[in-house]
């Protein structure tokens, strides 16, 4: 009764709903190799059944070399050779089908969660750390992948290991078959005490996994910087403090594990004496062969292994749940939704003609809820503007635009888009066709000029690579290169200047041919004469777009239809003196 009441109070406490669900979810990816694995476990499974026919062979070679059978000894021999050549070859297949397997697994698993992490809502993932979700993506699927992999064939062959065994001890003696299993109770009742630590321990280690990636990942992104303040020292004592930390971990847990270890061990060695002084005794009384105690001992081994591998399986199965729950925490949020992708697609086709109007409708927006942005603010652009957002650092512009792509949504009101005389669709992921972005840190990425332009038109060819160059005036830089549009980039364009890269990136978002453009301070790094070709050449190349600029220079706003101001959770139309208030609190 008391074990029942355990059980329902697991249930209640959703340990085993959790379990069940992370064991479900990592059979959708069984289910798809079923065969391979099928193979895999057949293999494994015939290598046991090798394993036990060696240990009954090697019975009757010691009893044909001793003389008790030695009629057949050069049959017997023959067998013995036969079986280890067999299973030398059935590791080798095994071994090769495992990395087959293995391989297949992780990279679809992987696939997966990657496509899955790309097309999560952004304002759910915001929370995550970039490296934290490296890991998952890489450590935690792979330790998935090689339970799934590892786990069902283990299973399998260690209950063939076991109930082969059993079953030839018992047949031959069942005192012999009883004394092997007397370490089972100590066993069992160990690894029910350790799998509870086991569980805290993975998480440990999983956590620390995840916040060494990401110290990795954040040194090297920000190495200038670091470089720049004479930081080397301080990040050598956060990277020695990580360190410690892992070592801790690991070493508690070593020190848990080796208990345990040690208790099984002395258990299973008390045992192998009796089973072994059991045959001994057997043995001197004349009721066993030699060969017959060799087999006894073997066994008993085999006995006592395969229960205590079958223990030990349930750490594998802890550290893939673990896992498997840090995946599925990404992978269960809220998707990007794209149920207007033919309106917005059908909006994008007649904009050529017509444009784009956008509007945002009595918008109430919070991080969180409760960091109020704005409340009940009116917004519009129109085809052929140039609409400016200012506003002091912090207080909106660039949540303004990410609410318009539809990274964000409002907590009230309407953010409409659409062409003018036609009817409106709201603002979500599917509207992002609409729009060509350039924010404010520059998004470079490694390969050549090229290779970054095609990201958003991969069929240009190098006559429309060239003419977006020329539109943003990068041309001029570019073809001095030493292989023009083909030089390779860098990583995050180390090579290229500030205003360089943002020449760069205003190309690419021209490439990309979209009705509206979005610039997020991404003229802030060029002189006023070249920020003023460039989006004189922007609006002469398409007379229809409509450009969005969240900025702090004069030079911009004698361009703009309309100016607004985002301060104090407002957001207001200004005219020239209030654009003038503005420029003279900088």
């Amino acid at each position: 009764m008391s074990e029942i009441r355990r059980v329902l109070q697991k249930v209640r406490e959703g340990k085993l709903k959790r379990l069940i669900t992370e064991l479900l979810w990592m059979y959708a990816y069984v289910r798809k190799y079923w065969l391979l694995i099928g193979v895999y476990i057949l293999l494994g499974a015939s290598g046991s059944v090798l394993s036990l026919g060696t240990s009954v062979v090697s019975r009757d070679l010691v009893d044909a070399v001793t003389g008790v059978n030695s009629a057949e000894i050069i049959q017997v021999a023959v067998v013995y050779v036969g079986v280890g050549v067999s299973q030398i070859f059935i590791n080798a297949v095994k071994t090769s089908l495992s990395l087959r397997v293995r391989l297949k697994v992780t990279n679809e698993i992987r696939s997966d969660i990657y496509q899955q992490i790309l097309q999560t809502n952004w304002e759910s993932l915001a929370k995550y750390r970039s490296g934290d979700l490296l890991y998952r993506v890489n450590g935690d699927a792979s330790v998935v992948a090689n339970t799934i992999l590892t786990f069902l064939p283990n299973v399998v062959t260690t209950l063939i290991s076991f109930g082969g065994a059993f079953v030839i001890v018992v047949r031959h003696d069942p005192v012999m078959a009883a004394i092997a299993l007397m370490g089972a109770p100590v066993s069992f009742l160990t690894s029910r005490y350790s799998m509870r630590k086991m569980r805290d321990f993975q998480k440990d280690n999983q956590e620390v996994a995840s916040n060494r990636t990401v110290f990795d990942q954040e040194t090297f992104q920000n190495l200038q910087f670091i470089k720049a303040f004479g930081l080397v020292d301080r990040v050598m004592e956060k990277f020695h403090s990580i360190q410690k930390e892992t070592v801790a971990v690991a070493l508690t847990q070593n020190h848990f594990q080796q208990w345990t270890t040690i208790i099984t061990s002395l258990v299973g060695q008390a045992v192998g004496y009796a089973c072994y002084g059991f045959a001994a005794y057997r043995l001197w009384k004349g009721d066993i062969s030699y060969g017959t105690m060799t087999m006894f001992v073997s066994m008993a081994g085999s006995l006592r292994g395969s229960f205590s591998g079958i223990i030990s399986l349930m750490p594998t199965v802890i550290r893939a749940g673990i896992s498997a729950e840090r995946i599925m925490e990404v992978t269960s949020l809220p998707r990007d939704s794209m149920e207007q992708k033919e309106e917005a697609d059908e909006t994008k086709r007649r904009s050529r003609e017509e444009g784009i109007t956008l509007k945002m409708e009595h918008v109430d927006f919070a991080y969180e809820g409760n960091q109020w942005i704005y409340q009940n603010v009116e917004f519009s652009a129109n085809p052929g503007e140039i609409v400016a957002l200012i506003g002091p650092s912090g207080q909106g512009k660039t949540t303004t635009l990410n609410l318009l792509l539809g990274l964000y949504h409002p907590q009230k009101g309407r953010i409409l888009l659409g062409n003018p005389g036609w009817p409106s669709i709201e603002s979500s992921s599917a509207t992002r066709c609409l729009f060509s972005y350039i924010p404010q840190n520059n998004t470079l990425f490694t390969g050549t000029i090229a290779d970054n332009l095609r990201m958003v038109k991969p069929g240009a060819d190098d006559k429309e690579i060239r003419q977006a160059l020329e539109t943003a005036c990068a041309w001029e830089f570019v073809e001095k290169l030493e292989d023009g549009m083909n030089t390779q980039v860098r990583e995050r364009g180390s090579r290229f200047s500030e205003g360089q890269k943002q020449r760069l990136s205003i190309a690419r978002a021209l490439l990309a041919d979209a009705p509206v453009m979005i610039l997020d301070e991404a003229t802030s790094a060029l002189d006023v004469a070249t920020e003023r070709r460039v989006l004189r050449n922007i609006i002469k190349k398409e007379p229809n777009r409509t450009i969005l600029v969240a900025a702090h220079r004069p030079s911009v706003f004698s361009m703009c239809s309309r100016v607004y101001k985002i301060e104090n959770r407002a957001m207001i139309q200004v005219d020239e003196e209030g654009i003038r208030e503005f420029l003279d609190t900088f």
